[in-house]
C-alpha cells in the first residue's frame, strides 16, 4: 500500500472513530480540510478495503460496530433480517434477497455471524445479497425461512 493511501485510510478512520459519517461525500470534505483531495470512488475502495460497514446511524469501522452477546445474537440478528429484509427468491442453488439501497452489508454481516443452514458463503452488494447454498432445495428452503421470518 502507497503512503498516501495509508495516510488517507488513517484520516478515514479517525474521522469515524470521532463521528460516524452520514456519507461520503461528508468524508471527502473531512480529507480536503486535511489536504486530501480524492474522488468519491476512492473513497468507496478505501471504506470496502477497510472493512468498514454501513448502518442506519451512519459508516462505521468494524471494530466499532455494535455487537450483541452470544445469547442475544439470535434475537438481534432475526430483528436485523426482519427490519431490513425486503424480499428473498431463488435461483437455482443461490438464495438472492434484496433490501432497501445501502442496507445489503448490514443483513449480510447476520447471515456471515449466523449462516442459516445449508449456506455456504455470502456476497453482498448496495441492495442485495447472494446466499451461495449446497443445492437447489437448500436455497429453497433458505428463502422459506426467510420469508416467514420477514412476514412475522
Amino acid at each position: 500500500m502507497h503512503v498516501a493511501d495509508r495516510r488517507r485510510q488513517e484520516l478515514i478512520a479517525r474521522t469515524l472513530r470521532a463521528d460516524p459519517t452520514l456519507s461520503q461525500a461528508s468524508l471527502a470534505e473531512s480529507l480536503r480540510e486535511h489536504g486530501i483531495e480524492t474522488t468519491q470512488a476512492t473513497i468507496s475502495r478505501d471504506l470496502a478495503a477497510m472493512g468498514v460497514l454501513k448502518g442506519p446511524n451512519g459508516y462505521v469501522l468494524p471494530e466499532e460496530a455494535p455487537t450483541a452477546a452470544p445469547e442475544e445474537a439470535p434475537n438481534a440478528a432475526l430483528s436485523v433480517l426482519r427490519r431490513h429484509i425486503l424480499t428473498a427468491t431463488t435461483a437455482d442453488s443461490i438464495a438472492v434477497v434484496h433490501t432497501a439501497p445501502g442496507h445489503a452489508h448490514l443483513v449480510a454481516v447476520e447471515f456471515d455471524r449466523w449462516p442459516p443452514r445449508g449456506v455456504v458463503g455470502c456476497i453482498a452488494g448496495d441492495d442485495t445479497i447472494f446466499l451461495a447454498t449446497t443445492s437447489k432445495t437448500a436455497a429453497q428452503k433458505v428463502v422459506a425461512r426467510l420469508t416467514r421470518i420477514i412476514e412475522s
